[in-house]
């Protein structure tokens, strides 16, 4: 790259100030002469003018001399008034400046004969002529040759002043000549050093606009402002072809990334509904998890551990295989934890990568394991939540054997010591059919007792979830009793654990078989509705209502219910109502598994 000195000496505005000098200089040089021309044909013209004035006042000067009518002292004026402005004429700056000193000069020459005859003859013979007649006639007689040498001196002047003229049109015209062909150079250099490169400039921009970055100046080979220019605009060019690949590259890398995020996701999706299984059927689940995401992660194998004890955090020592995929080792190992929802870690994921994982397949990774902790942790809750619900029903039907059954066959047995001592001692008698009688509603009490215990014991909640046990428990009673059951339920998405939704089940169950057995009633209001963080079942109905003292003899209902709301860790309240009937409600603040 140049100098800063050589950029300067090859700058165009050194160039251009050169040009215009030299274009000052001519117009000066041609101007000069121009000027002095001018002034002297100016001074030519006035003394022109003054000579030419000359003949006037020789023509005068011979009127007032031969003037017949003048009288002798009014010739006198005229002559002497004539002689006087010719000689001032004569002698005026104005033409006696423009005759030239030198002795050999047509004009000084025509001059000095104009002042000598004037002088020598005419001035004389005029002053004569006054008063004398002869004078005159010998005045008259000369001064025709005195105006023609006055003509003479005229005629030079003018010859002179055309030749001036001449030359000052020669200059302008060389001028002239001269200026058109240096604009002519100029136009040419600009064009040639300024406008085409900036047209050129102008196309490659126009085509770096049009995304074509391969385009390049010529004009950087010129050592000049647009020169320089033009090299700066190709490297910026250069520059911006370089960034714009990089970036197309960057681009496709993103695109690629996104991709490979876009399919993880819907692989984890896909994956979160196939882990939504328990016990052998959740290995097999997770094996094909693996499967998948080995694929997707493009690891040679993967393996998940998981913690022989649920209730101890990991450690390799006490895990066990939980799932694996076929395939080799590889020449890297990626451990990822498996958390819980509550943090802890439950199990470890190992991959086989043929390579250092990549940022994005350690997240991926990271992510599946998560995910199969997480199933693994739903699973052995819910596992733990049906062990619990079989354990509270099994103690719930033992309360029942014992506080309905069991009390029942009491009864029982105590009605048959009577029987027998009735039949010993009086076999035929009145007291012997008054113990049979009741013994006979005793032992079908407990029957009774026995299928409600064995209808509670098979109580399933199936498929259809909470939503469906409670339909199906008020469909068994429409169809049962015939009455007008109105049944409003806004829990829909709300699920509860197995154990809670027994209880909820069974209460409903109840408080409907109390309603058929004691309240006479016409119709039934079921509400299943959310109450702030948790939810309320109220059944109310419009008959006779409950009396002050419910609890009677062999009547358990109620205890049961009551029971049941104190393993939900719920609030139930039996009450009458003020328009007639009976109201339970059941209120649960916090739901356990509600989702």
């Amino acid at each position: 790259m140049p100098n800063r000195t050589t950029a300067r000496n090859r700058s165009l505005y050194r160039e251009f100030k050169l040009v215009f000098f030299l274009i000052s200089l001519c117009v000066t040089i041609a101007a000069v002469p121009a000027v002095v021309l001018t002034e002297l044909s100016t001074g030519s013209g006035g003394a022109i003018n003054v000579s030419g004035s000359l003949r006037m006042m020789s023509y005068k000067l011979t009127v007032a001399v031969a003037d017949p009518y003048a009288s002798e002292e009014g010739r006198e004026q005229a002559v002497r008034s004539a002689v006087e402005e010719f000689w001032k004429r004569f002698t005026s700056p104005g033409l006696v400046g423009s005759v030239p000193g030198a002795a050999d000069d047509p004009i000084r020459a025509s001059y000095d004969l104009v002042e000598r005859r004037f002088t020598d003859e005419v001035r004389p013979l005029a002053l004569k002529s006054i008063h004398d007649e002869s004078a005159r006639r010998s005045f008259m007689a000369g001064v025709g040759g005195f105006v023609d040498d006055v003509d003479d001196f005229v005629f030079a002047l003018e010859a002179k002043l055309s030749g001036r003229l001449l030359w000052l049109k020669v200059i302008l015209f060389l001028t002239l000549v001269g200026a058109m062909i240096v604009t002519y150079l100029m136009i040419r250099v600009m064009h040639r050093k300024i406008f085409a490169p900036l047209e050129e400039l102008e196309q490659a921009a126009h085509a770096v606009r049009s995304g074509d970055f391969t385009v390049r100046a010529q004009a950087a080979r010129e050592d000049s402002e647009i020169g320089r220019f033009a090299r700066g605009f190709n490297f910026m060019v250069s520059e911006l072809e370089r960034l714009y690949g990089s970036l197309e590259a960057e681009v496709a890398l993103k695109t690629e990334d996104l991709n490979r995020r876009n399919e993880g996701l819907e692989f984890l999706a896909g994956a979160s509904e196939k882990l939504v299984v328990d016990g052998p059927e959740l290995s097999a689940a997770a094996a094909g998890v693996l499967a998948g995401a080995a694929a997707l992660a493009g690891a040679r194998g993967i393996r998940f551990f998981v913690s022989a004890d649920p209730q101890q955090p990991y450690e390799d020592a006490s895990a066990y295989l939980f799932a694996e995929t076929s395939g080799a080792g590889g020449a890297e190992t990626l451990v990822l934890p498996a958390p819980g929802m509550r943090g802890q870690t439950l199990g470890m994921l190992k991959a086989e990568l043929a390579e250092a994982p990549a940022p994005w397949q350690t997240y991926f990774l990271g992510m599946t394991a998560a995910l199969l902790g997480r199933a693994v942790e739903t699973s052995l809750r819910t596992t733990d939540e049906r062990r619990l619900a079989v354990l509270e029903e099994r103690s719930t039907i033992a309360r029942e054997l014992h506080d309905s059954i069991a009390q029942s066959l009491s009864f029982s047995k105590i009605q048959l010591l009577r029987l027998r001592k009735a039949v010993d001692s009086d076999p035929s008698g009145e007291k012997t059919r008054e113990v049979l009688k009741e013994l006979d509603e005793g032992i079908s009490t407990a029957y009774r007792q026995l299928r409600e215990v064995l209808s509670a014991f098979r109580l399933q909640i199936q498929g259809t979830g909470f939503t469906g046990a409670v339909n199906a428990a008020v469909d068994v009673f429409r169809n049962r009793t015939g009455m007008s059951v109105a049944l409003t339920n806004t829990l829909i998405g709300v699920e509860l654990s197995s154990n809670d939704q027994v209880h909820f089940i069974q209460i409903l169950r109840e408080a409907l078989s109390n309603v058929e057995k004691h309240a006479r009633a016409k119709s039934v209001e079921v509400r299943l509705e959310r109450l702030g963080g948790g939810i309320s079942l109220t059944v109310a109905d419009d008959g006779v209502g409950i009396p002050e003292r419910a609890e009677r003899e062999n009547h358990f209902g109620l205890g049961i219910m009551k029971e049941r709301a104190q393993a939900l860790e719920a609030v139930i309240t039996i009450s009458r109502r003020p328009e007639g009937g009976t109201v339970v409600r059941v209120v649960k603040a916090t739901p356990s598994g509600a989702a």
